[in-house]
């Protein structure tokens, strides 16, 4: 039976705090310092032990070095280190995957080609070994699927290379676009550019998981301590669990709305979905007087219903909700991702009741490419087809 990975970001993720989860998990650190003396890289040692924080027991990783000497390393630097590394080939692909995607968003922010980018944290020996362990010890569990939680968005300003950046950093925004946030909750910077590379190159699928059967669950520690919670990271293992597959409890969530400037939804759905909706429709409708206007229709976990409507009420018209329970049957799905002479596109993969699987391109991935007048929508969906059969 297939396992499942669930990453409960509580305190959001940073590669140490993930190495130290995976870790706590799996208990692999004989072969995780087997295989980094594969790696050619000197200066560096690695601390696993206990800790605690806030109370709560956990793994520590660490990479100390022997120099602060940071060098300034590129693309195609790190990833010839990790071509002539002795890491199992699934690790180094990974690895090289995180840092592609790590340069890619770089380029986006900076304005530059991923080719020119300069890491400087990222480039760093510690940084490296991160992401080598990580990816390891990812492969070493060996989920069928992986699922993460909302990312808490942190608050205030961190420093880089650049100086003084906005918390979420704008590469580890540009990296996790698309998926659930939490903004202002929390002190300081929750999420790094090294966790959402990681979180990228482990193809992790965001929302709630699937019912599954706990087998195991690894506490990796932060090093900074956060006012008011642990700086945990929990890697939850599990296997689906007996009986109706893909069946959640949800809420719907209703207003109708005739009075508000229809340019409002815009951030409306977006705050709503960084509050932890799952889906959020606006439909026409005729309202009392004859009026035009919207019913809105969120569809959010039990859980998430006080910060949705905190965000509907907020940034609407509304001044009341109605809600009720609806149960879901859902196809077993998860997200896999080809290579194309495009570029890399996300494929939403969907198993049918009659086991055939249905696949469809991530809408997002698909204009990224159109945009840069690389190919067509159409020519993008065939070539996305004839890699994905293969």
């Amino acid at each position: 039976m297939k396992k499942i990975l669930y990453f409960d970001c509580f305190s959001g993720i940073a590669g140490d705090m993930t190495c130290a989860a995976l870790l706590s998990l799996s208990g692999g650190e004989k072969e995780l310092r087997r295989a980094l003396r594969g790696l050619p890289l000197g200066g560096y040692r690695v601390s696993v032990g206990n800790g605690m924080s806030a109370g709560m027991a956990g793994t520590r990783f660490g990479v100390k070095l022997s120099s602060r000497k940071v060098p300034s390393r590129n693309l195609s630097d790190i990833v010839s280190i990790l071509r002539r590394s002795a890491l199992p080939e699934g690790a180094r692909s990974r690895a090289i995957s995180a840092f592609d995607l790590l340069a890619a968003a770089e380029a986006k922010v900076h304005g530059t080609k991923k080719e020119k980018v300069h890491f400087h944290e990222v480039g760093a020996v510690d940084a490296i070994v991160d992401i080598a362990s990580a990816c390891f010890l990812f492969d070493q569990v060996g989920p069928g699927e992986a699922w993460c939680s909302a990312l808490p968005g942190g608050s205030g300003e961190a420093w880089s290379s650049h100086g003084k950046l906005p918390v979420p950093g704008p590469a580890t925004l540009a990296l996790l676009t698309g998926v659930p946030w939490r903004f202002g909750e929390g002190e300081g910077e929750m999420v790094t550019p090294t966790g959402a590379a990681l979180l990228r190159a482990f193809e992790v699928s965001f929302g709630r998981p699937p019912e599954m059967t706990v087998r195991g669950v690894g506490v990796g520690l932060g090093t900074r301590e956060i006012p008011g919670r642990p700086n945990i990271l929990r890697v939850v293992e599990g296997e689906p669990s007996a009986g109706p597959r893909g069946r959640d409890r949800v809420l719907e969530v209703e207003a109708n709305i005739d009075d508000m400037n229809p340019q409002r939804f815009e951030l409306l759905m977006e705050r709503s979905f960084a509050a932890g909706a799952l889906d959020v429709a606006i439909l026409p409708a005729t309202m009392k007087k004859n009026r035009p206007g919207w019913v809105l229709r969120i569809l959010c976990p039990e859980e998430r219903l006080e910060l949705v409507s905190a965000a509907v009420f907020s940034l609407s018209t509304a001044i009341g909700l109605r809600f009720h329970a609806c149960e879901r049957l859902k196809l077993a799905r998860k997200i896999g991702v080809v290579e194309t002479r495009f570029g890399r596109v996300r494929v939403k993969e969907a198993t049918l009741p009659d086991g055939s699987v249905r696949a469809v391109p991530e809408y997002d991935d698909v204009k990224r490419i159109v945009r840069s007048a690389k190919a067509t929508f159409e020519e993008v969906a065939l070539e996305v087809a004839a890699k994905w059969r293969r």
